[in-house]
């Protein structure tokens, strides 16, 4: 079975939520599974799904300058008077979800490492808890276990979090 049939399915589910827009999502998955295949020959690829997975990451990447690129162009056609920033890009704001990511960050990183593993190849990586138990060697039911002891330690750390501020 080649590479793209094995993770054609899963890149596109991951470029579908990253994306939240189908069609882009095929879009985007078949450049990378271009982009794979214009790669040098000669290159161990020691993990085509490791490969596959940061070409679409980088095509997300590339995929949102861009488009910040373009809002940017078409802010300048705008009158500038007219402009006041949402509530979300005021610092008050932005200081607040800094310290909320930062506060996120922490709880995961003091996670147990199989915990953390599996939460994060879950929720950042957005594989499917049966992917997460392959990858891992362990059972669905233990890494349903894990995300679940790690979604409440960042509503705990949340909560506490927003407690101490007011």
């Amino acid at each position: 079975m080649s590479a793209f049939e094995q993770y054609y399915v899963e890149v596109l589910r991951f470029l579908t939520r990253k994306l939240r827009d189908h069609d882009s999502a095929q879009d985007l998955t078949q450049e990378t599974f271009s982009r794979a295949l214009t790669l040098p020959p000669g290159g161990d690829v020691a993990s085509p799904r490791g490969l596959l997975y940061q070409i679409a990451r980088n095509l997300l990447i590339d995929r949102y300058r861009s488009s910040k690129r373009q809002s940017h162009e078409n802010l300048e056609d705008i009158d500038e008077s007219c402009i006041v920033a949402p509530g979300s890009w005021q610092p008050e704001a932005q200081a607040e979800s800094s310290q909320h990511a930062a506060r996120l960050v922490a709880i995961i990183e003091a996670l147990p490492p199989r915990c953390r593993q599996a939460f994060v190849l879950h929720r950042i990586d957005g594989l499917s808890q049966s992917e997460v138990a392959k990858q891992m060697g362990i059972s669905t039911n233990m890494v349903e276990k894990h995300i679940i002891r790690a979604m409440v330690a960042c509503r705990e750390g949340s909560a506490s979090g927003q407690d101490s501020k007011g």
